[in-house]
């Protein structure tokens, strides 16, 4: 059933759709776990419309005490997000609203011929909470409440695996504000054994609505590779895309690609004019921190103008070190030279915590006395 409101009714602003959608998750006391559709992301896939809204929805409706942001734990996230709730005065407007959709008449196109219908007798046809969700959904005077909303498409086949993840909230929060920016591309740079690849796919294994293609890349990768990869997976989405051009507008998408270091000069030139082309679809990449000057495929003016943001990858903080190290009754100063000599490096500390000896010598930069004396540094407890 599609619902076209008459023209002079249908001035729904993003602020109301936005505070309307909220007011679907109210509840007197604070859940133990937040659901998804409470995120900034969560709320442009909801209402549909371009996560680069959302942020200045969600400002004016705090500014006017309708909204609250407060940072909570979000349902099949591991860390606390960002997340938008109703206020009291919140829900009293978005009453007023609900009051007020009742008297406009709408156009109701169901099995084949329109009627005029009002937003009470929408409301009793199909219920008050899908009623509200359509509503909210509204989206030039057409509101659509039969349309299934398909579930993302998530093609991660060729990423690593997250299971071993420790810490880095803070890099993953700088992703969540990426995603609800202008930026179009993501850089995260990084040295060999950092981390980049994996922090890449908890952040893609935490896109609950996004639809997320992983592309690996190599020194052998092609520009012709990576272009019918990508066409490959946008008819996935909708026949209609015929280049990358159609894939990079499509709303609520998100690119992976992973290991870009020493890549083929065309391969250079075809993402130099990917960072050209308009679009909505977010794009991450991940780089060696020693990549060339003449192999980045950006410059300073995509930084300065804010279409690319740089991610800089260092070692892991302490704690999620020590998780990550596996002796909890390490002595205090072993691990502090620990620290100082891998400076948190993930790979260097999984491999001396699985004693890996000969991958600690052919990986880092470390001398054969060193890796030793890091071994017995690993088994020395307080």
């Amino acid at each position: 059933m599609i619902v076209r409101a008459v023209p002079e009714h249908s001035q729904l602003n993003v602020n109301d759709r936005v505070l309307l959608h909220l007011s679907r998750f109210a509840n007197d006391l604070e859940p133990d776990e937040y659901p998804p559709e409470a995120t900034q992301l969560g709320i442009a896939a909801a209402i549909g419309i371009s996560r680069t809204h959302v942020p200045r929805a969600v400002k004016g409706l705090i500014k006017e005490g309708l909204v609250s942001e407060i940072t909570g734990r979000v349902r099949g996230h591991e860390r606390r997000m960002k997340v938008y709730v109703a206020t009291s005065e919140g829900m009293r407007k978005a009453d007023d609203l609900l009051t007020a959709i009742k008297d406009v008449t709408f156009q109701v196109a169901r099995d084949g011929r329109s009627t005029a219908m009002t937003g009470a007798e929408i409301e009793a046809l199909v219920g008050r909470k899908r009623a509200l969700v359509a509503i909210s959904q509204m989206k030039d005077g057409v509101v659509s409440i039969d349309e299934t909303r398909r579930p993302p498409v998530k093609d991660l086949t060729d990423a690593p695996h997250a299971r071993e993840f420790y810490g880095r909230d803070e890099e993953l929060d700088l992703m969540e504000e990426f995603m609800e920016s202008e930026a179009r591309f993501l850089v995260i740079l990084a040295s060999r054994g950092y981390g980049a690849s994996t922090l890449a796919r908890k952040f893609a294994d935490e896109q609950d609505e996004a639809d997320v293609l992983w592309v690996p890349i190599s020194h052998e990768t092609t520009s012709e590779d990576v272009e019918t990869r990508l066409l490959a997976y946008g008819r996935r989405l909708r026949a209609e895309v015929k280049g990358v051009e159609d894939l990079l507008r499509l709303k609520n998408l998100l690119i992976v690609f992973d290991g870009y270091f020493s890549p083929r000069e065309e391969l250079v030139e075809f993402f130099a004019r990917l960072v050209d082309m308009p679009g909505d679809a977010k794009i991450i990449v991940t780089a060696r921190e020693d990549t060339p000057a003449y192999d980045r495929f950006y410059q300073k003016r995509h930084v300065d103008s804010k279409v690319v943001q740089e991610l800089r990858l260092r070692g892991l903080d302490e704690q999620s070190a020590a998780k990550l190290l596996g002796n909890d009754r390490i002595d205090k100063e072993a691990f502090r030279r620990i620290m100082q000599m891998t400076r948190g490096q993930p790979m260097a500390l999984k491999m001396l915590r699985e004693r890996d000896y000969a991958g600690l010598k052919s990986s880092t930069l470390l001398t054969a006395e060193e890796v030793r004396y890091l071994m017995f540094l690993r088994d020395k407890n307080a």
